[in-house]
């Protein structure tokens, strides 16, 4: 099965959506459906479209891609399935953010890359104008275009010099012609910036908490969850087979310590449910950026697969909370949960996941992340994780026992069975995996020989 259905089948059920916009929503469904079942049925190698290999576009479905691909695929529909009501008038954007994502973790080159970086991007904007927030998306169309605008300038340099687009000849280019790694330094530099605005990272996501702040389950979900890992993983891709950070590996360092940092601070001092959630994305979306970094793929893969599902489970039922409710402040919400048990067990779990306490799929991941960096002999990372991870497990310990333990008058809100249903099984999910993990550590030992290869020949500049 060609991966191109991948990003043809949603453009032209987009297309059709427009000329008939009653069938906008049912087109939606069909076409996430039938995404689902490519992820699982793609056959995996090197698709070049119009039988151009070295110069034309390029899709590659790897282990990496192929992971990406079902994780985002699956939670992308589950989002749409659970919040039918909110999606009606967004079918179209939908559609088109769908081909936009497939398309970010198929491509194997950079242009490409920006040109779906722009669809996802313009697509976010329009969903975000639905939160009655003009200002804050206004805020992130322009921190967007700027951020686009610095990739696609720092993809010009780097063309300049290397000749080609192709991701899996950008190194083998730089080797070949000896570039000088103080060449490098302004284009990736100038790429890593354009990335970490979509990536939440400080200093350019001043646009998150304007967003987010007052995001429904659907929007919340997409922003922090669906196209948040795409970005990830897209960053995944560019650190371990394109990026030679060089000289600019500490001023990278730093940017992601500080959004680690900062992010949980900034959680951990919140006081409505929704800041304390977006602040622990961004923290996290500086761990698994800084894995990355530092060529440790397979933990931050599974950072990733733990992060989108606990996110998943605490947005959407936090955003039923909120319209159920009619606020978000933490000191309102005071014994919640004591009404609503069931989804208050999957917010549970999806919390302790995310602190990373025994039995729980967290548990594993972070004891995989702290074992390779001390591998690495990298103690200053490993404290620094190890101190955010106190701080995490301080504010959600502290923000769980105000949902459930119950003082007075209890606010009451209400769930579909759908969205308990799929809460609770990703809950007993995280559960599982938290004791028994070899079915997922096995598929990730599959990742590309190729792409580890690139990260050892990064490690030789």
């Amino acid at each position: 099965m060609n991966p191109v259905l991948l990003i043809a089948i949603p453009l032209l059920f987009a297309f059709l959506s427009i000329m008939n916009k009653k069938f906008a929503r049912p087109l939606l469904l069909v076409a996430l459906l039938l995404d689902v079942y490519l992820v699982f049925t793609i056959s995996k190698g090197l698709y070049s479209i119009g039988g151009f290999s070295q110069y034309g576009i390029n899709l590659l479905v790897d282990q990496y891609s192929l992971i990406g691909l079902m994780v985002v695929n699956v939670v992308f529909f589950l989002t749409v399935v659970t919040n039918c009501k909110e999606v009606k008038r967004l079918s179209t954007v939908l559609l088109v953010a769908l081909a936009g994502v497939n398309g970010l973790l198929l491509t194997n080159d950079l242009f490409n890359l920006f040109v779906f970086l722009e669809i996802v991007g313009i697509s976010a904007y329009l969903i975000t104008s639905g939160n009655k927030r003009p200002l804050a998306t206004f805020n992130y169309l322009v921190q967007g275009t700027v951020g686009s605008g610095l990739y696609l300038l720092g993809l010009i340099l780097l063309y300049s010099m290397t000749g080609t687009l192709n991701m899996a000849l950008i190194l083998p280019t730089i080797v070949d012609k000896a570039i000088p790694l103080s060449n490098l330094a302004l284009p990736f530099m100038l790429m890593f910036i354009g990335l970490g605005v979509e990536a939440k990272l400080l200093p350019f996501n001043s646009w998150v908490k304007g967003v987010l702040q007052n995001a429904n389950a659907l929007t919340s979900v997409l922003i922090a969850g669906v196209f948040a890992t795409t970005i990830a993983l897209t960053f995944g891709r560019l650190l371990s087979t394109v990026f030679v950070l060089g000289s600019i590996s500490n001023i990278v360092l730093v940017i992601l310590a500080v959004t680690m940092l900062a992010g949980e601070v900034a959680a951990f001092a919140s006081k409505r449910i929704r800041e304390v959630l977006l602040f622990s994305a961004i923290a996290q979306s500086g761990l698994i950026i800084l894995l990355f970094a530092n060529g440790l793929v397979i933990p931050a893969i599974m950072l990733i697969i733990a992060n989108i599902v606990s996110k998943y489970i605490l947005f959407t039922i936090t955003g039923k909370m909120v319209d159920g409710t009619k606020t978000d402040e933490i000191e309102s919400l005071q014994g919640v949960f004591s009404k609503n048990k069931l989804v208050g067990f999957a917010f549970t779990v999806a919390s302790l996941s995310v602190i990373g306490l025994p039995l729980f799929f967290g548990f594993i991941v972070k004891l995989n992340i702290l074992t390779s960096l001390f591998s690495q002999y990298q103690l200053f990372l490993s404290a620094l994780i190890l101190v955010v991870s106190l701080i995490e497990g301080t504010y959600f310990v502290k923000l769980l026992i105000k949902l459930w333990y119950s003082v007075g008058e209890v606010k009451t809100f209400k769930v579909d069975a759908l969205v308990k249903v799929v809460t609770l099984i990703f809950a007993l999910g995280l559960i599982v995996f938290g004791v028994y993990t070899k079915p997922l550590t096995d598929s990730l030992m599959t990742v590309p020989e190729e792409m580890m290869e690139a990260i050892a020949e990064r490690g030789n500049f």
